[in-house]
């Protein structure tokens, strides 16, 4: 282990933005030395909030400040180029948000331009970052729990790729991580669009593991992960494991997630996905191990969503993996692909972003 102080860029210091600086100040191994954002009112707001060296151009800010994390939290469109010249910079890692590209050929050139120069690239505020799903993965790992047969997905949502990205990096979590077979699937809408819309379908993981995104509205919310000794249950926040073998004999393991404490999102230690994402990034640089939510899963997760749309444009037909077609795409809602401020209004985004801040006045602009 190191106790090394991780210093981190950020790129893009809007709403979003503020939230992963807040992750970053909280944890103990990362340092915040400087931000950029060509909107100044965003600069400026950011600035009296944590006291760094301001750039109004990314490139600047990789060329002048010593860099070990790139943070570009940015709307979908421009991320993919930002990610690949933080690459190109030479930083050590990179944490964007999700989803991290529209074409699954944009999302492979990420991965493969920060794989080859040995870069961590995680991506998203995720459900797959929470060290409790972790915890859980590595009772089935341990044999305790038997082999998962199938997972559940209840998810209604209308982005499967913006939101819907969560729960489908989960279940990938609980598949082991395998490479898809083939999938089955549907849109809620318009199969011919390339938007991001609600989907359902079914997921054949090469490993055998078999997967249902359920997509109506209902009562049930989360991931069910159905093992061959044992049932894991959980609405992302919260969860429950059940052991016993069978149905009749199955029994909640008392105070097993006691150790996560609080759901608070900016209090909670180790619970929440904000900071699981930031330490696993951090143990990613320490370990020389994959982030929880990498880039790679991303890829592939956005694979399973256009492959679900491609089924239902084929007449319900298997869909095989990979895709060949590496151009093709699913367009996030505006408020994701885009820059908020532009598509919702100054007076709108000044809201969201929020004026107020107990923080000192610092940091010097460049």
């Amino acid at each position: 282990m190191t106790d090394q102080i991780y210093k981190v860029g950020m790129i893009g210091l809007g709403r979003k933005g503020h939230g992963h600086a807040r992750g970053y100040e909280g944890n103990p191994r990362t340092e915040i030395v400087a931000g950029a954002d060509p909107d100044a009112d965003n600069r400026t707001l950011f600035l009296k909030r944590f006291p760094v060296t301001g750039y109004s151009d990314y490139h600047e800010m990789l060329q002048h400040e010593q860099i070990d994390i790139a943070a570009p939290i940015l709307p979908v469109s421009p991320n993919p180029e930002v990610v690949i010249d933080c690459a190109r910079a030479g930083v050590k890692a990179i944490y964007c948000e999700k989803p991290m590209a529209s074409s699954l050929q944009e999302s492979d050139q990420m991965v493969e331009e920060t794989r080859s120069r040995g870069i961590y690239l995680a991506s998203g505020d995720a459900y797959r970052n929470m060290p409790q799903h972790w915890k859980v993965r590595r009772l089935i790992d341990s044999g305790e729990m038997g082999e998962v047969q199938s997972i559940n997905l209840y998810q209604s949502t209308n982005e499967i790729s913006g939101g819907g990205c969560q729960g489908l990096s989960v279940m990938r979590l609980f598949a082991g991580d395998s490479d898809v077979d083939w999938v089955t699937g549907w849109c809620d809408t318009d199969p011919l669009s390339d938007d991001d819309q609600n989907m359902g379908g079914y997921v054949k993981f090469k490993n055998g593991i078999d997967a249902f995104v359920h997509n109506k509205p209902s009562a049930v919310r989360g991931i069910e992960v159905v093992c061959t000794e044992g049932i894991y249950r959980s609405s992302f926040d919260i969860g429950e494991v059940l052991l016993g073998g069978n149905q009749n004999a199955l029994k909640v393991q008392e105070g097993f997630f006691d150790e996560f404490g609080s759901t608070d999102h900016w209090t909670s230690p180790s619970g929440t996905r904000q900071r699981g994402g930031i330490q696993a990034i951090v143990e990613s640089l320490d370990q020389g191990i994959d982030p929880r939510c990498s880039g790679d899963n991303m890829g592939k997760v956005l694979e399973i969503a256009i492959g679900f749309r491609e089924s239902h444009r084929r007449g319900f037909a298997p869909v095989k993996f990979p895709i060949e077609d590496r151009s093709l795409a699913l367009y996030p809602k505006p408020g994701r692909l885009h820059n908020k401020k532009d598509v919702y209004g100054e007076e709108a985004y000044a809201e969201m972003i929020g004026q107020a801040s107990d923080k000192p006045i610092g940091g010097a602009e460049v």
